[in-house]
């Protein structure tokens, strides 16, 4: 996605530098003079807010183009550990492959309905629906932003209604609830790598997110004091000029203290190391028929790579985990269980819960790192049990 800067050149005949952006040729004075340079400068800095492309509400926009930009934007606006690009590219792949040669000027509510259908009819989540159909819509308003597009576009685009639930085909889904102590023990009993069952009672005890515990570097933990102070070095809301502790008590120190690294910049949780660990610990004996198939794709890929051919399964273990693979873990521990599957932001949820009922909401609020009670209340779920004691004690 990489676009490569228009250069400033000569124009010969009339002795004036040019640069062609877009296809449009641009003359920009004398060469090599103060004007030029100033004139250069200007263009190419438009260009770069726009993604690559020459500004102008009139310009001919296709839909494809107009993606490709807003993706390349979002690529440095959304700084890791964020996963908005991604969930772009995923947003946007339908509406590249059914309208990406469409004027974006001529993408309308209509035809924003029809990608929203094949969400749809897909068997999408409805509230996943709505987010898929707000970054299409924000992409429309960065053009307008970027006079790559008429406001009118954007403000048509707004008059699409988010769909409502029971008034919609699309499928609804329970609200997160805190997953229960019982389920957890059974998953951790069916997760072989030592890392990740580490990292998932973190987050239980901790009520820290799993990108940042994915993150922890022995630096980053402030171990003068009690309990320890976790400041990671990236967070969700870092953006806004936020800072993030997390608190790591007693319970947590135990499970972080085999971890604790020498170099203070390596992350405490490697992906490599417990692959290494995995295969020291599995005997060929125990390993089951869907393990013994996994390791000889593996065998067979390393031997690929030996060899310098192409193999299917290239990946590698990285230097760090991902939540995404956190879940991943998570879910197959579940199925071989055989208990429901759940996901590890739940453990969020079960951490809220408990700390609103042992210290209240607001010294909850600090340990989860929230702004505001009110978004506490969201993950936090009520002590139903404490108001049905008082209803049968006053109703």
């Amino acid at each position: 996605m990489k676009m490569r800067k228009p250069s400033l050149r000569l124009h010969k005949p009339s002795k004036q530098a040019v640069v062609t952006i877009d296809g449009k040729d641009h003359y920009l004075g004398p060469w090599g003079s103060r004007r030029a340079k100033i004139e250069y400068r200007r263009l190419i800095g438009e260009w770069n807010a726009n993604g690559g492309m020459s500004g102008g509400a009139g310009r001919a926009v296709t839909v494809a183009e107009l993606v490709l930009a807003y993706r390349k934007f979002a690529a440095t606006y959304y700084a890791a550990p964020s996963r908005e690009p991604a969930q772009i590219r995923l947003a946007m792949r339908p509406l590249v492959g059914m309208y990406g040669h469409t004027l974006a000027r001529d993408f309308g509510p209509l035809a924003l309905k029809a990608v929203r259908q094949t969400w749809i009819e897909a068997g999408l989540a409805r509230k996943y629906i709505n987010q898929r159909v707000g970054r299409i819509v924000r992409a429309w308003a960065w053009a307008v932003e970027n006079e790559l597009l008429p406001a009118g576009n954007w403000q048509a685009l707004l008059a699409v209604k988010w769909l409502q639930a029971g008034r919609t085909t699309a499928k609804e889904t329970p609200p997160v609830t805190p997953v229960s102590d019982a389920v957890f023990e059974a998953t951790l009993a069916e997760i072989r790598s030592p890392q990740i069952r580490a990292m998932l009672r973190l987050m239980r005890l901790t009520g820290a997110r799993s990108g940042e515990i994915c993150i922890m570097r022995t630096g980053d933990i402030d171990r003068t004091g009690s309990p320890w102070q976790y400041r990671p070095q990236t967070h969700k809301t870092a953006h806004r000029g936020h800072e993030r502790v997390i608190y790591i008590g007693p319970r947590a120190q135990a499970v972080l203290a085999e971890w604790l690294r020498a170099d203070p910049t390596a992350f405490l949780f490697q992906p490599r190391e417990a692959a290494a660990a995995v295969r020291e610990a599995t005997k060929v004996a125990r390993r089951s028929d869907a393990d013994r198939i996994r390791a000889a794709r593996n065998r067979r890929a390393a031997d690929a790579r030996k060899r310098g051919g192409k193999a299917q399964n290239r990946r590698l273990p990285g230097e760090r985990y991902t939540p995404g693979r956190l879940g991943h873990a998570v879910g197959r521990a579940c199925e071989r269980a055989e208990i429901e599957h759940w996901h590890p932001h739940q453990l969020r949820h079960a951490a809220a819960t408990e700390l609103r009922r042992e210290i209240g909401i607001e010294a909850a609020r600090v340990v989860l790192g929230h702004r505001s009670a009110v978004m506490t209340e969201v993950y936090a779920e009520v002590d139903r049990q404490k108001a049905a004691a008082a209803m049968t004690k006053l109703g």
